[in-house]
């Protein structure tokens, strides 16, 4: 996206991340995150199949350490066993499964994410993904008998018959990529056994410090954010979450800080985003930031600046000036 024009501070807006995160290969990425910066993403990006570009261009090299091991695995059905058996770290946002029935080799995604554009760019990754990473595996053998989709036709369809070369089927029930099952089979010529067992360790590793969690600060103000105007509650977030109100509570707590704390920050950014770059009334502002009226914002406000929102707007359009 950055070589296309897109700044960074851009797509990483709201994220709670910045370049030098990313920069760093053990920076661990809440799935919150993740979702904010693919909103961000979808939006800058504003056309049809950026999903598909991203996806066809992911390296296996691209996945680190678990990426370069697949491909010193003696078959593609070995490859696919060691990636199933990590793929909530490297599927964010995305559910994946695959099975063998009869000669057919069927992954199967699905995606929950409310906003339809973005789920679109969703799955559009992920299969692309998929396929590159099969035919950086056995090259163009790695050909797919069909792909299902479980929404309308696009205007792009030239993009999809460009990357998966098969029959294409809209407006599905199930999104769906079918390979034959003898792929399985499929020995890789750059199997090197002692390679794998470094690379198997290192991934390992990995793999258990991504699973450690840590991430529930982030999580929660990334919740916040998901709706614009929209405030859930501790519960609605807890349940977003997969846990109760009161682990929620005790896990904030273990980082020193209460929902109300997250929910009062997010609502003064808000609040003085607005003051300072729009020329919204403060009515508006209050709305935005979930208050019933202007003046239980003001008194809000005014607790956590010390003045009132237009006293902050004047203060700072005179200091502009």
């Amino acid at each position: 996206m950055t070589s296309q024009g897109f700044k960074p501070a851009s797509l990483l807006a709201h994220t709670e991340l910045s370049e030098a995160d990313l920069a760093e290969p053990y920076y661990l990425v809440s799935e919150e995150q993740a979702r904010m910066y693919y909103r961000n993403l979808v939006c800058l990006a504003d056309r049809d199949g950026v999903g598909l570009e991203i996806g066809w261009r992911t390296a296996l090299s691209d996945m680190g350490p678990h990426g370069m091991a697949l491909v010193t695995e003696r078959t593609v059905g070995d490859s696919l066993r060691k990636t199933w058996e990590i793929r909530d770290n490297y599927n964010l946002l995305l559910d994946w499964k695959y099975e063998v029935s009869g000669t057919l080799l069927i992954h199967r995604v699905w995606c929950s994410e409310p906003d339809e554009k973005l789920r679109i760019f969703l799955l559009e990754r992920g299969l692309a993904t998929l396929q590159a990473h099969s035919e950086e595996l056995l090259g163009p053998q790695a050909k797919p008998l069909r792909v299902l989709l479980d929404y309308k036709t696009p205007a792009n369809i030239d993009q999809y018959k460009d990357v998966f070369r098969c029959p294409l089927r809209f407006s599905q029930q199930q999104t769906e990529i079918h390979y034959p099952a003898n792929l399985l089979d499929a020995p890789l010529e750059t199997y090197d056994p002692q390679a794998a067992d470094v690379l198997g360790a290192l991934r390992t590793s990995i793999h258990e410090k991504l699973s450690s969690g840590g991430y529930i600060v982030h999580d929660v103000k990334m919740a916040l954010r998901r709706t614009p105007g929209v405030f859930p509650s501790l519960d609605s977030v807890a349940d977003g979450l997969a846990m109760s109100s009161r682990t929620l509570r005790r896990k904030l707590g273990q980082h020193n800080m209460r929902y109300q704390d997250l929910l009062d920050e997010e609502r003064r950014r808000i609040a003085e985003d607005f003051l300072l770059n729009t020329t919204m009334t403060v009515q508006q502002i209050a709305d935005q930031c979930g208050f019933s009226d202007a003046q239980n914002f003001s008194q809000a406000f005014r607790r956590w600046q010390g003045m009132s929102p237009t006293q902050f707007r004047q203060a700072h359009k005179s200091a502009s000036d």
